[in-house]
């Protein structure tokens, strides 16, 4: 049908000059897939089947699975921990402990009892980026607030006005899912997270973000094993002796048992008078593989939105400036992933985490006739990020300390720290150090040339972390 189609479109519109060349149908072109109906309708079809292979490339292929971790590692790491930043200090504190405790018990925060919250973490966004969607139950009961993770394959997805309920406006108030037993049950659209990447304003539902990926995976699978089974067959060529002198062909030998041997445990065959035999060329073979490789995991990269030395660990063709600047691009992913994650999922299950608490009387409501517009002010500390060159970085990090145009608290939460906490940990540190009379180490930085002080030796002359260098006495001089 979609020939007939195609082809009354090219008899109309064919022969016809069109002033963008975009636009043109021509004999070449008359294949590119024109999708007139709306997103989801052309979508819906298709989502299915990209999630399965996805799932199957998930589970089958290496080069996939690393690239998530790569991704997971990155962007969550051991886990995204609360920061309260109210003017509260109380409230900062206690909303921070029962926020601990109740991420770190399974029983509390997960409705199977299995994982913890930071656990979550890392199956949300994996089977975001496998799935393309993921749906988040804050189901909120007696004992308090428990989350639920539910994939999309019980969404009752019959028709897409049955699986999701829509207003006038196009926003979701209701999800439809389907049991283990195959029973349909509703839940409120306020109680459900739909988390997925959204590519279209109309776009309802997520699709995998392997789908750019899918054919050149499965083309570098296939060109793989067909290379590994022909170099298995290369591995076993033996020689063969040709028999120059004529014999009668009544003389032939028919038998293929009689016209091997073996010598030193390789099989040798006598070639009858006009056979020929040709040794395949290894090498060619072998850099055809490397090449098509290199290649099409740089295509995969690209479609995951990631460098291919991370992707593929691979840092044997990049100098130090150059692996720098695509560790930055990658960088900025995961900022971007983070600051996902906080808008999307983090600071919606705290809302919810802050008004059970109020329920359940664990905290007192304070900020009048809005009091969660002032309770949920949250930052997150993310997992530490290694520095590229730290001796030259952590300069920089100074000037710009220096210069007011960052703060000392942004660059400890950049390490995956509490400013606050490490302060306390500083302090009791020092306390320690003095009760047994340990002089603190001192480093001193040369911000302009960048050489530092660092012998392994502690100055005794200088005992306190920052202080400056001692001033030699004249004679010294």
């Amino acid at each position: 049908m979609m020939r007939a189609i195609y082809k009354n479109i090219f008899n109309i519109f064919g022969n016809k000059r069109g002033f963008y060349e975009g636009s043109k149908i021509t004999q070449t072109n008359k294949d590119f897939w024109n999708a007139t109906s709306p997103f989801e309708t052309t979508a819906s079809s298709e989502r299915d089947v990209m999630r399965a292979r996805a799932r199957w490339l998930s589970a089958n292929n290496a080069i996939m699975d690393n690239i998530d971790n790569a991704i997971i590692n990155n962007v969550i790491g051991t886990g995204i921990s609360l920061q309260s930043e109210t003017k509260d200090v109380s409230f900062n504190n206690t909303i921070e402990d029962l926020f601990s405790d109740w991420a770190n018990d399974p029983d509390s925060c997960d409705v199977l009892g299995k994982l913890t919250f930071f656990d979550m973490q890392r199956l949300i966004l994996k089977t975001r980026m496998v799935d393309g969607e993921v749906f988040i139950y804050k189901k909120i009961t007696r004992k308090g607030l428990s989350l639920q993770i539910i994939e999309a394959d019980a969404l009752d997805n019959s028709t897409v006005r049955d699986a999701i309920e829509l207003d006038g406006v196009g926003k979701a108030v209701r999800y439809n899912f389907v049991d283990v037993e195959g029973k349909r049950f509703s839940i409120k659209a306020e109680h459900i997270i739909n988390y997925h990447l959204s590519d279209r304003a109309t776009q309802v539902r997520g699709l995998s973000e392997y789908k750019q990926a899918i054919v050149d995976l499965k083309n570098f699978q296939a060109f793989q094993t067909a290379s590994i089974q022909g170099a298995r067959a290369r591995a076993n060529i033996a020689y063969a002796i040709k028999q120059n002198d004529y014999n009668d062909p009544a003389e032939h030998n028919t038998d293929m048992n009689s016209r091997t041997q073996t010598l030193n445990g390789v099989s040798v065959m006598y070639l009858e008078r006009g056979e020929e035999i040709s040794k395949l060329d290894p090498d060619s073979v072998a850099t055809d593989y490397v090449q098509f490789s290199e290649n099409t995991i740089r295509l995969i990269a690209t479609a995951r939105k990631i460098s291919y030395e991370l992707a593929f660990r691979d840092y044997s063709k990049v100098n130090f400036a150059s692996s720098r600047a695509s560790l930055l691009q990658d960088f900025k992913r995961f900022d971007f992933e983070q600051e996902h994650l906080k808008t999307y999922i983090l600071n919606d299950i705290f809302k919810t985490f802050v008004s059970v608490c109020i329920l359940k009387g664990q905290v007192t409501s304070f900020g009048g006739k809005n009091p969660l517009k002032k309770m949920v002010k949250s930052n997150w500390i993310m997992p530490k990020r290694d520095l590229v060159d730290p001796l030259k970085e952590i300069t920089a990090i100074e000037k710009k300390i220096k210069l007011n145009l960052t703060c000392e608290t942004d660059v400890a939460r950049s390490s995956g720290e509490d400013y606050e906490q490490l302060l306390i940990k500083k302090s009791k540190e020092m306390e320690l150090k003095k009760k047994y009379g340990i002089p603190d180490y001192t480093l001193i930085v040369d911000s302009e040339s960048g050489s530092s002080n660092d012998t392994g030796k502690v100055d005794l002359d200088t005992n306190i972390t920052g202080g400056e260098k001692p001033k030699k006495d004249k004679k010294d001089a």
